[in-house]
């Protein structure tokens, strides 16, 4: 064993042991703007949580046994009530609580949560698992536990408002019994995920997600393994695993409508047009803009009307042709990191896009931020409503009217555009995906940003939406030449 294996790589490796070996042996990654916006929402939901958890003694993280020591110090003295970051080993694994609270002779355990608290949802099941581990490990330590709460931000809070800004969940029940689960597994998990030599792969449904699969394990190879039949559930995957791949599925098996076109253009190897399905193209009317916009979701709403985690679209790229085969006209909008820019943001848009002429975009987000901000500024409902009437949606034209192999069942702008506009890509920009579009603002908004970075990064941002629009410009031209209207 090289060292001992902590809560990632042992929830990883409960699902499957391979994975959990490669988390565990993989080099850090170093986080693109996206994943540090992430990083940075965690840190700052837990310090907002220990804040309103009240006075407590923050405990050393680093080198671990000397986080051990000091955890088993300050638990024993009596006058301790409430620790941060508590550190606990135990049977090869290794688990910081991000609170324990004196409960009589006993400790609650306590993890912060960066998601939102619903009344009416179940609890999430990575968050039980969380505090199942940390449960087990602390338990086995010798920690005596009395309860295990969540700390979830309060989706009832508002900026300047009443309602408090974190609630607790009581999961003891459900963790306790998640934490003998683990317990059984523990020897196994720690020994394999820690050993030297990878653990013999298998074909399993938790290999859907996994950023292993095709790179370095059971999938390297396979050009059409079974997770890309659309939908696909662990029940209908067990039932079809022992065929591996799509070429070898036979032609009655059990599929939806949807996943059997996928899958028979998948095993022909060459596109399959639907003219009928392509007829939706009749509907779209000149002139025609395309739109796109950028979108972030704070922790902690930023405006006061808005509940945490709300979209806040903050850019929109915009291109308008007035004709087939006519130039195209770019217009764009990115908000100042400063203020509140969205009802200036909301009227330059509704102008930009006019009153004539279909607006076309790709899936269903831009209806989604347009009916938000029609709930924002109701003085300008009728005007955005007017505008999600002229909405056209492109993706639906590859969803049922075009599927080529090489989309591999899927019909994202990310997907598509490779193969039907060779000469446009996102690979040569700089922030070339939404997940880091949104990092990008958002670091940029709450100010933990470099200063000196910030012009060229706004500049990326411009030519990042840009390109989203100017993608659907010329995947309109690529599907009118498929029905011969090109």
């Amino acid at each position: 064993m090289t060292d001992r294996v902590d809560k990632r790589d042992f929830l990883a490796g409960a699902a499957c042991r391979t994975q959990g070996w490669y988390l565990h042996h993989a080099p850090d990654e170093i986080p693109g703007p996206g994943l540090h916006w992430r990083f940075w929402v965690g840190g700052h939901v837990h310090e907002r949580a220990r804040a309103w958890m009240g006075d407590g003694m923050m405990l050393r993280r680093t080198p671990l046994e000397a986080a051990v020591e000091g955890t088993q110090a300050s638990v024993t003295d009596a006058s301790q009530q409430l620790l941060f970051e508590t550190t606990f080993i135990w049977n090869g694994l290794v688990a910081r609580a991000d609170a324990i609270r004196r409960h009589g002779i006993e400790w609650d355990l306590i993890e912060i949560k960066s998601g939102k608290f619903r009344a009416d949802e179940k609890p999430n099941a990575e968050y039980v698992d969380d505090l199942a581990y940390t449960r087990m490990v602390a338990g086995g330590a010798g920690l005596k536990v009395a309860r295990s709460l969540l700390v979830l931000i309060n989706g009832e809070y508002r900026l300047n408002g009443t309602a408090e800004p974190f609630v607790y969940m009581d999961l003891t029940e459900v963790v306790n019994a998640r934490a003998v689960e683990f317990q059984a597994i523990a020897s196994d998990v720690a020994a394999k995920v820690g050993a030297d030599e990878r653990p013999t792969p298998e074909l399993i449904f938790a290999c859907r997600k996994c950023d292993y699969f095709e790179s370095d394990c059971v999938g390297r190879g396979i050009p059409d393994p079974l997770f890309l039949i659309p939908r696909i559930s662990e029940k209908k995957f067990e039932a079809l695993k022992h065929y591996e791949c799509i070429s070898r599925l036979p032609a009655d098996a059990d599929l939806t409508d949807t996943q059997r076109r996928v899958v028979e253009v998948l095993q022909a190897g060459v596109p399959k047009v639907d003219p009928d399905a392509l007829g939706v193209l009749d509907q779209v009317q000149w002139p025609v803009r395309y739109l796109d916009f950028e979108s972030v979701s704070p922790p902690f709403p930023w405006f006061e009307e808005c509940e945490p985690y709300q979209m806040v679209p903050f850019q929109y790229s915009l291109h308008q042709q007035d004709a087939p085969g006519a130039g195209v006209v770019h217009k764009e909008y990115l908000a100042p990191t400063d203020g509140d820019w969205r009802l200036y943001m909301t009227e330059q848009l509704l102008y930009d896009l006019g009153t004539t002429g279909s607006i076309i975009v790709y899936s269903s987000f831009e209806k989604q931020m347009l009916g938000l901000l029609a709930k924002t500024f109701p003085a300008l409902a009728d005007q955005i409503n007017a505008v999600i009437a002229r909405l056209f949606d492109l993706e639906q034209v590859f969803k049922n009217g075009y599927q080529h192999p090489e989309f591999l069942g899927r019909t994202s702008i990310k997907k598509v555009l490779p193969v039907m506009v060779r000469d446009l890509s996102y690979q040569s920009l700089v922030v070339n995906n939404g997940d880091d579009a949104l990092g990008v603002f958002g670091l940029m908004r709450v100010k933990v940003m470099d200063e000196k970075l910030v012009p060229a990064r706004r500049e990326q941002l411009l030519r990042y939406c840009e390109l989203d629009t100017m993608a659907m410009v010329r995947l309109h031209e690529a599907a009118e030449e498929l029905r011969g209207g090109g």
